[in-house]
Order: C-alpha cells, then sequence, then structure tokens
C-alpha cells in the first residue's frame, strides 16, 4: 500500500470509528480465490475501530449439496417454501459454511462467535401456500450482539433461526442483515454480491435513490440475478427504516470493500435514504426566519453576522433544512474559481436550532454541501469555525490547515473580520 492510499483511508476514520456495519456475504463470494482478501478487508475495519456484524447467506452451496445429493429444492434462498428435505440440505450446508467461515476469521486472529441472537416464527400461509419450515424474523437480540461487539467480538449470523419451540427455520440472509443492522442502529449495510449492479449498457450504477432501488425490484425483469433485486428491496427498506447508507459491491473484486467504503468515487452501488426529503434552496422569503433563528449563534460568536443585503445576493448558495414546514437547519455553500481553472467551495452558514441539535442534522447537512460542492466541480471545500472545529476535525475528517490556503478573495474578507476563526479543508 503507498503512503498516499493510508492517508487516503484515515480521512474516513473519524467519521466512522466506533460506528456499527452490518456486512453481508453472499454464499458464491465465498468460492472466489479472493475472498481470503476480502475477510482480510473485515479485519482492517475492525482495526480501525469499526464494529462489524457478519451475515452470510448459502445459495450456491444448498444448490451445490442438493445437486449432489440428488434432493430437488423448493426454494434456495429462505424466502419461498421450504420443506423437509431442503431444510435438511440447507441445514447441512449452511452448518459446513459456518465453520468454514469461523476457521478463517479465526486464522486471522479475530475474535468471532456465532450468537443465538434471532429469534423467528414459522412465515405461515403466502398467497395460499403454507412455507412450512421458511422463517421471518421476529426479534433480534440487540444487547446480546452489542455486548459481543464491545468486547471486540465478530458476530457471525447463519441463515437460520429458531423459534420457541426449538423448531430449526430457513431465514433469508439478507433480511438478517436489514433487521440486524436496524436493531443495532447500523451506519452501514454492505451487501458483498456475486457481482455488481450495472445498468443496460453495462456500466456500473454507483448511486440509486430508494425509489430507484424500489423500482427495480418491483420490476422483476427476468434478466436480472434474483439475488440482487432480493438486495435492492431490502435495501430500499434499510433506508426507509432509518439506515443511512446501502451499498451493493461485486465480490469478484480485489480490495473491494476498502475501495468502496475509503474513496470518494466507491467501486459499487450505494443505496442513499433520501435524507434531503425536506432540504431544499433557501427563497428570499426565508431571509427574516433564517437571521431570527441564527441570532442567538451570532451574539455567541459562533456564526458570523450577515445582514439581510448579504444573504439576498448569494440566496441561491442556502439551503434550509425543513421539518413539519418550518425551518430548523441551514447551510450554505460558495463556489470559488481559482487558477487553473480549479474551483473550490466554502461550506458555509452552518447552523442547527438548539431543540434540534444532537439528532444528526449537522452531519447530514455537511455531507449534503460536501456532495453539492462535488457536483459542481470542486476539488476541495473548506469551513471557516471558531467554536466547531472539533466536530469537522473528528466527526467529519477534515484537517486544519494554514489562512494562506484560502482563495484569495476570501482571505481578504477573512482578514477583514477579525474573526481569526480556524481554516478547515476536505479534498475529494
Amino acid at each position: 500500500m503507498r503512503f498516499e492510499d493510508l492517508r487516503g483511508i484515515l480521512q474516513y476514520v473519524p467519521q466512522f470509528k466506533e460506528r456499527i456495519f452490518v456486512i453481508a456475504l453472499d454464499g458464491a463470494v465465498m468460492r472466489l480465490p479472493n475472498f481470503h482478501s476480502l475477510l482480510q478487508d473485515i479485519a482492517v475495519l475492525q482495526s480501525l475501530s469499526i464494529q462489524v456484524v457478519v451475515v452470510f447467506g448459502a445459495r450456491r452451496q444448498i444448490q451445490e449439496l442438493a445437486e449432489l445429493r440428488g434432493v430437488k429444492l423448493t426454494s434456495d434462498d429462505g424466502m419461498g417454501l421450504t420443506d423437509a428435505g431442503t431444510l435438511e440440505v440447507s441445514a447441512d450446508a449452511i452448518s459446513r459454511l459456518t465453520s468454514e467461515l469461523m476457521g478463517d476469521l479465526t486464522a486471522l486472529e479475530l475474535r468471532v462467535a456465532v450468537p443465538n441472537a434471532l429469534a423467528v416464527h414459522p412465515a405461515g400461509v403466502i398467497e395460499g401456500v403454507d412455507l412450512i419450515h421458511t422463517g421471518r424474523i421476529e426479534r433480534v437480540d440487540e444487547r446480546m450482539l452489542l455486548a459481543m461487539l464491545k468486547e471486540g467480538i465478530i458476530p457471525v449470523l447463519p441463515p437460520l433461526g429458531y423459534d420457541g419451540r426449538g423448531a430449526t427455520l430457513r431465514v433469508n440472509s439478507d433480511e438478517v442483515a436489514v433487521d440486524v443492522a436496524l436493531a443495532l442502529d447500523a451506519s452501514k449495510v454492505i451487501f458483498v454480491a456475486e457481482e455488481g449492479l450495472v445498468d443496460a449498457s453495462g456500466q456500473r450504477l454507483a448511486q440509486i435513490s430508494v425509489g430507484q432501488a424500489r423500482d427495480m425490484a418491483k420490476r422483476k425483469d427476468p434478466s436480472a440475478d434474483p439475488s440482487l433485486l432480493s438486495k435492492l428491496r431490502h435495501a430500499a427498506l434499510a433506508c426507509n427504516e432509518g439506515v443511512p447508507r446501502v451499498h451493493i459491491i461485486d465480490g469478484r473484486q480485489d480490495e473491494v470493500l476498502l475501495a468502496e467504503l475509503f474513496s470518494n468515487e466507491g467501486v459499487g452501488t450505494m443505496i442513499h435514504a433520501d435524507d434531503y426529503q425536506h432540504l431544499r434552496k433557501a427563497r428570499s422569503s426565508d431571509i427574516p426566519a433564517l437571521q431570527a433563528m441564527m441570532r442567538e449563534s451570532v451574539e455567541d460568536a459562533a456564526l458570523a453576522p450577515r445582514t439581510r443585503e448579504q444573504m439576498q445576493k448569494s440566496i441561491g448558495d442556502f439551503y434550509v433544512l425543513e421539518l413539519d414546514g418550518n425551518p430548523v437547519a441551514s447551510v450554505a455553500v460558495h463556489v470559488y474559481e481559482l487558477e487553473g481553472g480549479v474551483k473550490a467551495a466554502e461550506l458555509a452558514c452552518l447552523f442547527v436550532r438548539r431543540a434540534h441539535k444532537n439528532k444528526g442534522h449537522g452531519r447530514k447537512l455537511v455531507a449534503f454541501a460536501e456532495e453539492t460542492a462535488r457536483q459542481r466541480g470542486c476539488a476541495w471545500i473548506f469551513a471557516l469555525s471558531t467554536q466547531a472545529f472539533r466536530f469537522f476535525e473528528e466527526k467529519m475528517g477534515y484537517k486544519e490547515v494554514p489562512v494562506d490556503t484560502l482563495p484569495a478573495k476570501r482571505r481578504e474578507a477573512y482578514d477583514r473580520s477579525g474573526r481569526n476563526s480556524r481554516v478547515l479543508k476536505k479534498a475529494f
């Protein structure tokens, strides 16, 4: 690894530290030549104080074992009918795979365990068909999982569960990943799939919204891999229920996990919740409310004062976060032209009303400002702060830089203000 690669990874560490990532592995991925490298990536995540839960599927192994035994499967994905013969093959294949995965992770000196953390119940009769030994998750024992994570133990969850009578039930691994992520308030679900998500021309889909993911899953394109359709459906569910980001990555690629998480562009597909559904461009009519909302922070010297005329002049750069039709937060993105055609952006006027602090709005607004800057072709973004610099450094991955880093036009205003703000920068 080159030193610049290491620096690129380290800039994300403050954002990811102590966060929970649920990594869901397709069974087919566990047969690839680069699978050991993928497990090493998981070890890297844990070494960076990222808490990891591993979920795995076994469709490929179940198919292979069924063929070997001459058993006709009623379902291989844990969603349809599971008869007695299918359950026997599934349980045997999953048990073998669990043992292999535990051995591989242990060989990397990782502490791992298979907890009985899923309470399931029979799926019952769906559209007139009794699914028999197929289960649905009733509850996740998050206290057990959190206790393991606190001790540095990676929980490994197979696609099997047990009901109140002790009966074994087959469950879908995508459902397990999402339900566990929701129970643990995870920051990410990462599906490591047999293949990546591409458009009709074969180009990678870098980002799609929840609505797009849901529509793609509902269309049930016969040419699409059913496994990918399942991931899209569960990704939409996860985002709607509160998981900020879901990733689908191609397990055949080398270093795919680290490349997706620790690069601006990524290498897979990110499905994002509509975090900004109430985030809109500010209007001139918002200025009085914004000034009133920010008055306390201006008086505390946390924000620079802005006149109505100043705000009106750059109103196109301001964005307002609304809840129930009321503005509760704001951010501005100003773009500067530099020499050689390079652009830089300033993240300014970041404010969240006191009653709405500590609910993640600040992070969302910063992420939105960064994405806006990228879309406008900026190479980097900077923020000036007198009191919130620790937030930018420790939570958002910014670095303090000398004042002369500022664009010349912004440096003049900085000198006139006399605020002696710290300058924080993040490159894209």
